[in-house]
């Protein structure tokens, strides 16, 4: 009922107990998983809000989060690193119907390596892939003065995390960093995420 970094769920988080669990129980008994962002509750919620239909969003990491982003934005860039779930992926996207995203498969070595994409371009730019530490560092730069970047995973306690952490805080306008503790789908643990927004002085 806690993070990694500790700190324990608060009851306004518990009410999604429930929903973790049904999602859970989906999964394992049936193979069957929901068409839901694998985020926090409370983490798709504010996003919800918050992504604008003209928007430009990339995400490291692809997944149901990439439907739901499809569905709120002008363009989505996601990129992944695994071609099972890429296949996976493009066929939903097909079964959905949408031609809004830039779909990219990439391995290690490139996977942060997009000099096709213009710096101070998107609105907001999602975490949650590999190599977290160049993709924020990566993320500072193509996302645009005053944007967000929504970092998943945000407490695990692994080098590269912190490195990640670490320089989205540095990059964060003042009071320009929102915490979330949440229970997710398809697993019944508390997870944290940071929700950035960019200072408009690049640092």
């Amino acid at each position: 009922m806690h993070t990694y970094s500790g700190n324990l769920i608060d009851l306004r988080g518990m009410r999604y107990l429930p929903s973790s669990m049904w999602s859970v129980f989906l999964l394992k008994a049936f193979g069957y998983r929901l068409r839901v962002p694998w985020l926090g509750y409370r983490a798709v919620t504010h996003l919800g809000h918050l992504v604008r239909p003209n928007w430009k969003v990339l995400e490291f990491g692809s997944g149901m989060s990439s439907l739901f982003f499809a569905r709120a934005c002008s363009n989505l860039v996601s990129v992944e690193s695994d071609q099972s779930w890429h296949d996976r992926m493009q066929e939903m996207f097909s079964e959905e119907g949408m031609n809004n995203i830039d779909y990219r498969l990439c391995d290690p070595d490139s996977y942060n390596s997009h000099p096709d994409l213009p710096i101070n371009h998107f609105d907001l730019i999602v975490i949650d892939g590999m190599a977290r530490d160049v993709s924020a560092q990566v993320a500072i730069q193509l996302v645009r003065p005053g944007g967000y970047i929504f970092y998943d995973n945000s407490d695990v306690p692994w080098e590269e995390y912190r490195k990640a952490r670490n320089l989205l805080t540095a990059a964060a306008e003042s009071n320009g960093v929102t915490i979330f503790n949440d229970f997710t789908p398809f697993q019944i643990q508390v997870n944290e995420s940071m929700l950035v927004k960019i200072s408009k002085r690049q640092h």
